[in-house]
């Protein structure tokens, strides 16, 4: 009886413990790291403005020019044609017209108005700047970012430039017409590089045009070729690590700082870090949330990040005791300062730790590097993943983190009571998989520290190198099983790009893009992890992951979105997915699962779901 009340007590205990699995999507996400980039240098057509290449060709249409005409025009002739020296500031507007026109009207065979085109170019709504961009620019800004514009532009017939933006918002202008260069030079980009004041490694350039954009990936830029804008405008903020939207101009765009008791900060902070009376305070806000908020703090040559909790501390707690033991360890994690839990500094508890400086993504196919970088970048993943569940840890003191007390069975149980609570209408798929997860659960369950959440968005790499230097995002974390975490980092590979619940990459391409398959991803785990009989159970813990995005998403449709038409379906959509894997047609899709490249036998070992 002593036993079972035991058992029990740890039971209630870790349920009350329990790492959420709900999705990035779904939930706040903050993370202790900020961005090496110093700016972001923006192209003019295409990107802030509608694109010249799009106007050409309804120019063609509307005067019955052959498609492709201008174009040919424009790569005609190397650098001495018509249309690059007009962009060099070479010749006018009127030499232009008649050079580039007479060049047009001998490819197309007939008379082509290109001033008429010239007119088009500069009126309408080439003159309108492009919304989502404007908005992103004033979001970069307003962390703090330079901003340039890096344009191959021209001057018109009264000498001055066609420039339909606010100069206000760009702290460089370089335009072709000016410095009689134009892209792709090296020598523009430099130019452009050289007046904001940063390195190549520093920016983030934006162009519409592929020649473009592989020039600035030569000098070291990392390069975004703009075409569908929201997508870009979502790849950059997964390069800049910082929403680009929302920005609301008035005041409430005041620095968020003002928020917090910048004296009672500064005379805490002095204390903590002993600092002098001349050291200056200067904040940030990373994070607006209202629950959580993150802010970068610079003082006496120091980079850190504050976290303030607003509600309680116990998270809080538990994430200060796991980072502090795990300093000095061979995991990489931010350098842990303070827990302060006096509320009479800013009325709520809040952690102070270092910034650990380098690359954060949010794109899984890791847009803007090559293939052979992003294979690397995938790889120092993986090493780190199994650094961290090597730990030892009874030597850092983590050996009462949680006890695993039948780990996936009461996951399993936890989340059907979730999805139970959340349930708006029956979902054929989920009450398969509530029958069928207990009835699989693995048969052989190893105990690590796991970290609950691992996934490419919580990793800070090296600005320069295929490192991992910090693991962000620990509030999941406990002892378990850790193939949780490597099936979680993997869920990515079976889901498509455009999947709103979820962000994939299984329609990407991964053999072109040099990321690995799951099948190398597996076979690097069981090698550095000596599992030589593989992952028997790979369908359960896809099914299992499934399973609970299915349930996340059904909850969060009750609160936010019940009653409306199809709001169910996005849950029904991952739970039928998730019964592929629990059932012998999930075997027969994913026939080809990972092998460990020393056992010669397949991670699946012939299991086939029942």
């Amino acid at each position: 009886m002593m036993m079972l009340m035991k058992k029990m007590r740890t039971a209630a205990r870790f349920r009350s413990q329990l790492w959420s699995l709900k999705m990035p999507s779904l939930c706040h996400r903050s993370f202790a790291a900020i961005s090496t980039y110093k700016a972001v240098i923006f192209d003019m057509y295409g990107v802030l403005i509608p694109s010249s290449v799009k106007l050409a060709t309804v120019f063609e249409q509307q005067n019955s020019v052959p498609l492709g005409t201008l174009g040919r025009a424009i790569r005609m002739g190397g650098e001495l044609n018509a249309w690059k020296r007009f962009m060099r500031g070479e010749i006018g507007a009127e030499e232009f017209v008649e050079a580039f026109g007479r060049q047009c009207s001998e490819i197309a065979g007939c008379p082509v108005p290109i001033g008429s085109f010239l007119s088009d170019l500069t009126s309408g709504p080439m003159t309108r700047p492009l919304p989502v961009m404007m908005k992103a620019i004033l979001c970069a800004r307003s962390r703090g970012l330079k901003t340039a514009v890096l344009s191959n532009n021209f001057l018109q017939l009264n000498g001055d430039p066609f420039l339909p933006l606010d100069h206000s918002l760009f702290d460089v202008i370089v335009e072709s017409c000016r410095e009689g260069l134009s892209k792709p030079d090296p020598r523009i980009y430099h130019l452009c590089l050289n007046r904001l004041g940063v390195s190549a490694h520093e920016a983030v350039f934006l162009d519409d045009l592929e020649l473009n954009v592989k020039a600035a990936v030569q000098l070291g830029m990392h390069a975004i070729k703009v075409g569908d804008l929201a997508v870009s405008v979502k790849e950059l903020e997964g390069m800049l690590g910082i929403p680009l939207s929302g920005f609301v101009p008035g005041p409430d765009s005041a620095p968020w700082a003002t928020k917090l008791p910048m004296d009672r900060l500064t005379q805490y902070l002095r204390k903590a870090l002993h600092l002098s009376d001349e050291d200056p305070v200067a904040v940030q806000q990373l994070s607006p949330s209202q629950s959580n908020s993150l802010y970068h703090l610079t003082t006496g040559g120091r980079h850190l990040l504050l976290r303030k909790q607003q509600k309680t501390s116990r998270a809080m707690e538990t994430e200060y005791r796991l980072l502090k033991s795990l300093n000095g360890s061979s995991i990489p994690v931010p350098e842990i300062i303070d827990l302060c839990e006096d509320p009479s500094v800013l009325g709520a508890p809040f952690l102070l730790m270092e910034v650990c400086l380098g690359r954060m993504f949010s794109d899984h196919s890791l847009p803007g590097l090559t293939p052979g970088d992003r294979r690397a970048l995938y790889q120092a993943m993986q090493h780190t993943l199994c650094q961290i569940h090597c730990l030892d840890t009874r030597a850092v003191g983590l050996e009462d983190y949680g006890e695993p007390v039948d780990y996936m069975g009461l996951q399993v149980q936890w989340w059907t009571q979730q999805y139970r609570d959340s349930e708006t209408q029956p979902i054929p798929a989920m009450e398969r998989l509530i029958q069928w997860l207990p009835l699989h659960l693995p048969k052989h369950q190893r105990t690590t520290l796991i970290h609950g959440s691992f996934r490419l968005e919580n990793l800070v790499f090296h600005a320069e190198k295929p490192e991992v230097v910090a693991v962000m995002d620990w509030g999941r974390s406990k002892l378990g099983d850790p193939l949780i975490d490597l099936t979680f980092s993997c869920m990515g590979h079976y889901l498509p790009q455009d999947n709103p619940l979820l962000t994939g990459i299984s329609d990407r391409g991964l053999v072109q893009l040099g990321i690995p398959t799951v099948e190398e991803v597996m076979g690097q785990y069981c090698s550095s992890m000596g599992l030589e009989e593989g992952i028997p159970d790979w369908n359960f813990y896809m099914a299992f992951h499934l399973f609970c995005l299915a349930a996340s998403h059904q909850g969060e449709s009750k609160s936010t979105i019940a009653g409306q038409p199809g709001s169910g379906r996005l849950a029904e959509q991952v739970a039928d997915l998730a019964w592929d894997f629990a059932t012998k047609e999930g075997f027969r899709i994913f026939n080809a699962m990972p092998r460990a490249p020393h056992a010669g036998t397949s991670p699946l070992k012939g299991q086939v779901a029942e």
